[in-house]
């Protein structure tokens, strides 16, 4: 039987190019995201490349090159400065299809004096890069179309063979509420179609002031009261999405030639705690089935019973045709076992924002931030890490059992962009 939704996603799957234009006069009105407090600069100008290589999975630090082709695909407003200065010796090209938040954009970098990044007003379903990028970045993006699959594909046939696509799409499990309200409200505005984002923004305002209800909803509505208008409205507001499980994101990654890598850390899921895709069942039987599973099967279940408390769908993917096999989890910590590691530190330096754009703070602060890794477990791998030794030698003098689960949580916690306290010895 088909639904209202149904009939409304159909409508959208029939014109594409209706499609876009309707997010390039979304986001026309309310430029995503806000603009940042802060943008650091790193001292060390290869850290970031460092470690994203940590990330996945690569201990030489070679797969992601010192000065890396990178495409921020649906840059918004600031997602491609941030790159752009993560990355001072690569190549960053950052496309949108909002003429606003390109020009946003644009101010940002010549305020920061960037001179590594080039912005395109172009649609992802229009794109004709091939073979092209080392590393492409697309968060938030593909799931805004009226069929991801043809955006992704674009992005597939841009990607280099060996290259890494960092792409993030909705969590199901987190836009259940979001998808209930977006659909209420379009019915109960549907009579007002030639003033529709403004009503609709108008009438949320007023549903969060006084919701006639105390549930859920209610909840979620109330939660959302004081955030910024952009916030609110790329929550609530947003005419096209569509979203997924684990599963159905491996689906869309395999219809275009890609496969899932590993889990991507990002700072919401760092904020909120929710940083293993990888549960650790008490009992014994239960947790040898799940143990045993391949990767994409134990995320699934760790997604299906999680539901909202599931970390973000955001992962690292790879060509399918890539040169590099993918390799488990487990694999990945194995490798990181027998690697040898020193401590890393930097400095960082802000652009803060003021009331005449960003300027440059001359004092520098250490990087990373806390200097000592938080996690107990880390923090007494890293005070004991010795560049003569490998990290599985490491645990073993602090007589540390080389769990998968817990070397997978120090793996995550010292070696990654988010957590840059250890950096792997040249062999």
């Amino acid at each position: 039987m088909s639904t209202d939704k149904d009939k409304f996603n159909l409508t959208l799957a029939e014109s594409q190019v209706a499609v876009d234009k309707i997010n390039k006069e979304f986001y026309g009105r309310f430029s995503y995201p806000w603009a940042p407090t802060a943008f650091p600069l790193i001292a060390d100008p290869q850290c970031w490349t460092v470690f994203l290589n940590q990330e996945l999975g690569d201990w030489t630090h070679s797969r992601i090159p010192r000065a890396p082709k990178i495409l921020v695909a649906g840059c918004g407003t600031n997602q491609a400065v941030f790159t752009a200065l993560r990355f001072p010796e690569g190549d960053v090209l950052g496309t949108d299809i909002s003429t606003q938040s390109l020009a946003i954009c644009q101010r940002s970098a010549s305020q920061l004096g960037i001179k590594n990044l080039r912005l395109e007003e172009r649609s992802l379903n229009t794109i004709t890069y091939s073979n092209e990028f080392d590393y492409i970045i697309c968060t938030g993006v593909v799931h805004h179309n009226a069929n991801p699959e043809i955006p992704l594909a674009r992005l597939s046939e841009a990607l280099k063979p060996g290259g890494a696509l960092e792409i993030m799409v909705y969590n199901y499990f987190h836009r259940i509420l979001t998808t209930a309200y977006q659909k209420a409200l379009r019915h109960l505005v549907s009579g007002d179609a030639p003033n529709g984002l403004e009503t609709e923004l108008a009438v949320t305002r007023r549903l969060i002031d006084k919701f006639p209800l105390s549930n859920t909803m209610s909840e979620f509505l109330r939660a959302q009261k004081d955030d910024p208008e952009a916030a609110l409205a790329d929550s609530l507001l947003q005419p096209v999405e569509h979203s997924y499980t684990v599963e159905s994101m491996g689906r869309l990654l395999n219809s275009t030639g890609l496969e899932f890598w590993l889990p991507c850390l990002n700072q919401f899921d760092v904020a909120s705690g929710r940083l293993d895709w990888n549960f650790e069942f008490d009992d014994e039987m239960v947790a040898r089935h799940y143990n045993a599973l391949p990767d994409v099967d134990r995320w699934q279940i760790t997604n299906l019973l999680s539901i909202e408390e599931s970390p973000l769908l955001w992962f690292y993917a790879q060509r399918t045709d890539s040169p590099f096999k993918r390799k488990s989890e487990n694999e990945v910590c194995q490798d990181f076992l027998k690697t040898k590691f020193e401590r890393y530190s930097t400095t960082v330096n802000n652009y803060r924002l003021s009331e005449g754009g960003y300027e440059f703070v001359p004092r520098a602060t250490p990087w990373p931030s806390p200097p000592v890794p938080a996690d107990e477990f880390a923090g007494n791998v890293f005070y004991t890490v010795d560049p003569k030794k490998t990290l599985g030698e490491v645990l073993q003098s602090l007589s540390i059992k080389p769990a998968f689960h817990l070397v997978n949580r120090i793996r995550t916690r010292l070696t990654t962009p988010l957590f840059p306290y250890l950096k792997a010895v040249a062999q």
